[in-house]
């Protein structure tokens, strides 16, 4: 037990990182369907960036005071003009690797019908297509989340050395 409690001690950035990242998105959520059913029914766009927001500032508030502590003299715009640029390059490592990804698993669907000398029909195409986004886009959120995980570690919330 005492080497669990160490382990999350030693890690305790990373647990809370991911339990905001939780946080967040069930803020995201709970924004974008309040919106598009309530407030603004059927604008997907506008609910979906909306919700988006909330969950941007649940993470920059969350992440901020709690997953890495920032001291309250580090200017809020400072930092938050460098959240927003770490979201954007997250948002670039989501997309490119889920579409890389993507094309791997089709390229495995591809060899594997060509090995056991299938054919390759249009609806076994849309087939290898559609069951392989759920894996790629998932592969992609964790390699985006170690991305910004980083990102945050290293260049958002980075611990300056203090004047001697």
């Amino acid at each position: 037990m005492n080497a669990l409690v160490s382990l999350i001690y030693r890690y305790s950035a990373l647990a809370k990182f991911l339990i905001v990242g939780v946080s967040a998105s069930a803020v995201h959520g709970a924004i974008s369907w309040m919106f598009y059913y309530h407030i603004l029914p059927g604008r997907t766009i506008l609910s979906t960036l909306l919700g988006y927001t909330g969950g941007w500032l649940v993470s920059y508030i969350g992440n901020r005071i709690w997953s890495f502590r920032v001291k309250a003299d580090v200017p809020v715009v400072s930092s938050a003009a460098k959240f927003i640029v770490s979201q954007l390059v997250a948002a670039c490592v989501l997309l490119s690797s889920t579409w890389l990804l993507q094309q791997l698993i089709i390229l495995y669907f591809k060899w594997y019908i060509i090995t056991n000398d299938m054919s390759m029909t249009e609806e076994l195409m849309r087939f290898s297509t559609g069951a392989s986004y759920p894996p790629a886009l998932l592969g992609g959120m964790f390699i985006a989340a170690m991305a910004s995980f980083a990102m945050m570690k290293l260049y958002v919330f980075k611990k300056t050395a203090l004047p001697v």
